[in-house]
């Protein structure tokens, strides 16, 4: 998918798209939810919950 085509679904711009690609911007929860909607997956695995759970898992306790 294109980031146009995404930015579309997402009524945002290319633009912004590509600053959430370039680690310079973030997108806002509410769109993470329908980006994990749009490609069938959860906002864990969007957001490598898994990976962050492994390496903070003892920091927190």
């Amino acid at each position: 998918m294109s980031q146009t085509e995404l930015a579309k679904l997402l009524y945002t711009t290319q633009d912004t798209i590509s600053l959430w690609e370039l680690g310079k911007s973030k997108p806002s929860i509410d769109s993470l939810k329908i980006i994990a909607v749009i490609f069938d997956v959860t906002t864990d695995e969007l957001l490598d919950m898994d990976n962050f759970r492994l390496y903070y898992k003892d920091r927190y306790k």
